[in-house]
């Protein structure tokens, strides 16, 4: 990429600014407290002590995936003035394990107890939207160095997934057809495509905000991770070791966060994986508008083995 461009969301009136002549420096992103070992002050292994909600068992009789209650929520169920639910999937009994170091099989159990809690929590009464998402590092928000991912139960839908749905809807009526089906269509054979198999295609999309960003888009047009087959989630488990294991190669930290449809509308559900080597400075938070540094071609080659990658910050 010769020169650098600004680039426009596929549907959406958003803006990005691939701009990989701003990053110079390589550098990790690490912060302190990420190389936390595993104590007896870790409440998310087997001997802490917590409020089960669930646990998915393993053979040995003790349990392989396990939900329990957020020790310090930010909503209840019982707080008319900050209503709503928040749960922690503990994603391995090993404290030293990440989630791309769990099996294939094992992430796919994941998603089943992802699936399972959104079923169960967005029935709640006073519900409207429920977030599946992962925090990985420092930099990403997470607090505790134990593999974990949260699920949200709100009481609005937040103005965010409003402007998305409503830019969905908006696309539909011109288009008379999914956005996301029709980007399946026309990337397929672009310089994005970071990985794909049957059931799943992986993306590095055209204007994306985050270096080495991925949308995990499902093949098959279905609503919600409950939606999709046991098939399907493997494939999703597939994506997901080979994807986040590259990312870890470079020492990023990530976010990654489930795109849900809601109620009625049967929109396409994506899975978003974010890494997070920069912090948004004066320009990002001011106006929306993004750098980023990595153009999605280059982060596509990345993923398919075909560059050793690297990190530039803003």
């Amino acid at each position: 990429m010769k020169k650098n461009e600004i680039r426009k969301h596929y549907f959406q009136d958003k803006y990005v600014i691939i701009s990989p002549k701003r990053g110079k420096r390589p550098h990790r992103t690490k912060v302190a407290g990420d190389e936390e070992k595993a104590g007896k002050e870790c409440f998310m292994c087997p001997k802490g002590k917590v409020k089960v909600i669930y646990d998915l068992p393993d053979l040995s009789g003790g349990w392989l995936v396990r939900v329990i209650k957020n020790i310090y929520p930010a909503l209840s169920l019982d707080n008319k003035y900050a209503y709503g639910k928040q749960e922690i999937v503990i994603e391995s009994p090993d404290h030293e394990k990440e989630i791309h170091e769990l099996s294939i099989e094992h992430i796919r159990k994941i998603l089943d107890v992802y699936s399972e809690r959104y079923e169960s929590l967005v029935r709640l009464e006073g519900i409207r939207y429920v977030i599946v998402f992962k925090n990985e590092g420092g930099k990403a928000g997470e607090s505790i160095n134990h593999a974990h991912s949260q699920i949200i139960a709100l009481p609005m839908i937040p103005p965010l997934i409003r402007e998305e749905i409503l830019a969905i809807d908006d696309y539909q009526m011109e288009h008379k057809s999914c956005p996301h089906c029709d980007i399946l269509k026309n990337e397929k054979k672009s310089p994005r495509v970071a990985w794909e198999d049957k059931h799943i295609f992986a993306l590095c999309p055209y204007a994306s905000e985050y270096p080495y960003g991925v949308w995990f888009i499902p093949k098959r047009h279905v609503s919600s991770l409950g939606d999709m087959t046991g098939d399907e989630k493997l494939s999703l488990a597939k994506a997901m070791k080979h994807i986040i294991g590259r990312v870890e190669d470079l020492g990023l930290n990530y976010n990654y966060f489930f795109h849900n449809s809601i109620d009625d509308c049967n929109h396409h559900m994506i899975l978003e994986f974010a890494p997070r080597p920069n912090v948004w400075a004066g320009l990002e938070l001011g106006t929306g508008i993004i750098i980023n540094t990595i153009p999605p071609e280059d982060a596509a080659k990345f993923y398919r083995g075909e560059s050793k990658g690297g990190v530039t910050g803003r």
